[in-house]
């Protein structure tokens, strides 16, 4: 029972009289779990947003992205190593992680190790699992020679479902060489389902649910790597465990690629695109800012219970091309869908330069018409440039992507699309009409 009710009769003299108050004392004695918010109830705390850096090499763009993130977030969580299989042997790739950089950060920093696909078996104290806790220790011991406290190892390791107890394993030796830094670990949300979840998320600090993958849209119908639907189902099963939890959600685009058998080939997610097999049929999978500031906005205003935090995959680089830029991240992390808005430039003079720019906070697909309207004056000569076509019409003018040719425009960027030349000075009506996406321009 969470709370006992003591009744006393306080007495009072004023004068000559007695006067009695019966009072009632309510005294409070919380127990474990009695201070729980019921589910759909604020927190009142504001909801932890921290971003995932996932490059390994530290290029002046990474350090730059890092220094906005600790301006943005409440935290980074950064690629320490990787750790890959050559018949079971362990390969290491670390990160170069300036950490002196790091040293007077104002934000808390954690380190990552992604483990590869691993079928086992599972040792306390063999190659592998000695690979793993060594990798952990070096990069606390970097951290420590620097002057930098990570708040904690994640461990996002490619674990395949029915081998969740041989990963516990793994858990219970790691975590007994880190402590006292905590050892969060990565898990899938078709993991909730197996009997050996708990005891493997009972083993660490803490855990993260991951509700992006490739692909969803066997499930959701559509290519996305996020349903917001399907991340409040596995959300609100996770609420019921009773152990606290971070919410994994994506910021990138990728390609996918498969093979006529539907058998998943591989996973783009940077602008260098592989070697395809002629048969391969590629998909992109793409992550909704729209939807997800929505699901960001009612978390914010209803925490889920025992959402701790949502950490981003993953914050902004100036050169990665298949991720959101910093306009877009910071509206969703903001709970407000970011502002869509592209716009004609006419560059006046004879010919007119046209060009488009995107206005707004996200990221555009071209795949709209431009046309540009004019009186009086003659069209003597017209040309698109590449990637765009023209078609003349009476008085008027209309450029549209070429068939085939994909284009994206992020916010702040600029494209020009061609040039009308006409028999006097005249600076034509430009107008841009709505996008297959619906969004108004």
């Amino acid at each position: 029972m969470c709370a006992t009710f003591q009744f006393h009769k306080w007495r009072f003299k004023t004068g000559s009289q007695i006067v009695l108050f019966e009072a009632i004392l309510l005294v409070v004695m919380f127990a474990a779990g009695c201070g729980r918010r019921p589910a759909g109830v604020g927190t009142g705390a504001p909801l932890l947003q921290r971003g995932y850096l996932w490059q390994r090499e530290w290029t002046p763009a990474v350090a730059a992205a890092v220094s906005e993130a600790e301006a943005k977030l409440d935290g980074v969580v950064m690629l320490g190593a990787e750790i890959h299989w050559t018949d079971k042997t362990p390969q290491i790739i670390r990160s170069n992680i300036p950490w002196e950089a790091l040293r007077g950060a104002r934000k808390p920093h954690s380190v990552a190790i992604r483990i590869a696909p691993f079928s086992g078996p599972f040792s306390p104290d063999d190659a592998p699992a000695r690979a793993i806790v060594e990798t952990a220790r070096s990069l606390l011991d970097a951290a420590a020679a620097h002057n930098v406290k990570l708040s904690e190892i994640q461990l996002d390791f490619d674990c395949a479902q029915k081998k969740l107890a041989g990963y516990r394993v793994w858990i219970g030796a790691l975590s007994r060489a880190v402590h006292p830094v905590r050892l969060v670990i990565t898990t899938l949300p078709s993991w909730l389902d197996e009997a050996d979840f708990l005891p493997l998320v009972r083993g660490a600090d803490g855990y993260v649910l991951q509700v992006h993958s490739v692909p969803t849209m066997e499930e959701s119908g559509h290519a996305v790597l996020c349903d917001p639907v399907l991340a409040r189902k596995w959300v609100a099963k996770a609420a019921k465990l009773g152990i606290p939890y971070s919410v994994a959600l994506p910021t990138y685009r990728c390609l996918a690629g498969y093979a006529p058998s539907g058998k998943l080939l591989g996973v783009v997610m940077d602008s260098v695109q592989p070697a395809w097999p002629p048969d391969t049929r590629v998909l992109e999978f793409s992550t909704k800012a729209d939807e997800l500031s929505g699901l960001v906005r009612e978390w914010r205003a209803v925490r889920p219970p025992g959402l701790r935090e949502l950490i981003w995959y993953r914050i902004p680089v100036a050169t990665d091309n298949f991720n959101w830029r910093w306009p877009t991240f910071s509206s969703v992390v903001a709970g407000r869908k970011p502002a869509h808005r592209l716009e004609v430039m006419r560059q006046a003079g004879n010919p007119v330069d046209l060009s488009i720019a995107n206005t707004g906070e996200a990221e555009e697909s071209l795949d709209c018409e431009i046309a540009a309207a004019w009186d009086g004056a003659k069209l003597v000569a017209a040309d698109a440039l590449e990637g765009w076509t023209v078609q003349i019409e009476i008085k008027r003018a209309v450029f549209r992507p070429e068939p085939g040719h994909a284009q994206r425009l992020s916010p702040g960027g600029k494209r020009d699309i061609g040039w009308l030349r006409y028999d006097q000075i005249t600076l034509p009506r430009v107008q841009v009409a709505p996008g297959h996406d619906g969004h108004s321009r």
